[in-house]
């Protein structure tokens, strides 16, 4: 059938946000790299649906062009979305790991409850992971965790430096620092002994985006602005994954990466990072994995990346308001 005026001028609005979409995700070349951009694809995608249902109520042939966008993309879309899966069979031999940014445990009051250290403490007892890294750890306001006799923490330090921590029900037998230059945030690394094998565990909180709604792309001048401090950070962060690289390029163990990327799964700072290890939510994750609700936009900007070594049996992302985080766990099994 013959599109109507109204259904052409829909049409020259859906192709661009079509392609637009590809650039984003990746799956055609762009110059979105270092775009901040990047965050919303899963808003651009539903834009996106929403064309796709119009067609196809109106029983025209432009359905057809998601369907293609969806073919040209199909290594991708992984990366939004997991449809769920059968049930694997449980390994014997396993390791529970959840990384959160537990913003401070709420020293400055952003939650209006009282007992959120408590309350975040009580989750992690009931959901007993082996191995815990937590971003913005504050060691006043953190709870005991008496479950975890080993630990390595950075604390918050006198020139604003955030602090993070590693905890451990299994024995740390080296751990290390990695002080990224010129930034609040940082990175740790611990050895962990399990029934005679070793495996290192990197806790990174890379450089922080610091967006809100003050950061607007309504002008020219504002967007180039935002574009400018952007690109500063996201160069910053590429720095960083170096910086860990150089450390890592030493290390003879096989590796679980948590981090609070404060980017992307579509960008290049995901990718860098990602390289030659799985990301747990694509190979075990169902849904679209949020960790990160900005405004109502459901980001994944926290990442559990492991050694192909390691089989990954379950990931869950949890959404439980004691953080503007939402903490994720995973369970490898390790042969």
């Amino acid at each position: 059938m013959k599109l109507t005026f109204f259904e052409k001028i829909v049409l020259l609005i859906n192709i661009p946000l079509l392609i637009f979409q590809l650039m984003l995700m990746g799956s055609i070349p762009s110059f979105f790299e270092f775009s901040i951009l990047n965050l919303f694809v899963p808003a651009l995608v539903l834009i996106n649906v929403g064309f796709f249902v119009y067609w196809l109520l109106k029983m025209k042939w432009a359905f057809l062009l998601f369907m293609l966008t969806f073919l040209i993309g199909y290594g991708e879309w992984g990366l939004l979305y997991q449809f769920p899966r059968n049930a694997e069979r449980m390994d014997a031999n396993t390791l529970r790991v959840m990384t959160y940014n537990v913003r401070l445990f709420n020293r400055y009051g952003w939650i209006k409850e009282v007992d959120v250290p408590e309350r975040i403490e009580n989750f992690i007892d009931q959901e007993q992971p082996d191995i815990i890294c937590l971003q913005e750890y504050s060691r006043k306001e953190a709870p005991e965790f008496s479950s975890y006799l080993y630990r390595y923490i950075q604390p918050i330090q006198s020139n604003g430096k955030s602090g993070v921590a590693i905890l451990s029900k299994f024995p740390i037998v080296n751990s290390g620092y990695i002080n990224f230059d010129n930034s609040t945030n940082s990175g740790i690394f611990s050895d962990i002994e399990h029934r005679g094998k070793k495996a290192r565990v990197y806790n990174l909180h890379l450089e922080s985006l610091r967006i809100d709604f003050q950061d607007t792309l309504i002008t020219r001048v504002n967007s180039e602005e935002l574009q400018v401090k952007f690109n500063q950070v996201f160069k910053k962060q590429l720095k960083q994954i170096k910086q860990f690289q150089e450390i890592d390029i030493e290390n003879n163990h096989p590796t679980i990466i948590c981090t609070d990327l404060n980017n992307s799964q579509f960008s290049k700072i995901y990718r860098t990072l990602k390289e030659n290890h799985l990301d747990t939510f694509v190979e075990a994750g169902t849904g679209l994995g949020t960790t990160f609700n900005f405004y109502f936009f459901p980001l994944r900007i926290d990442f559990i990346f492991t050694d192909p070594s390691f089989k990954v049996n379950t990931f869950n992302s949890y959404d439980i308001e004691l953080s503007d985080h939402l903490p994720i766990i995973t369970t490898l099994a390790w042969d």
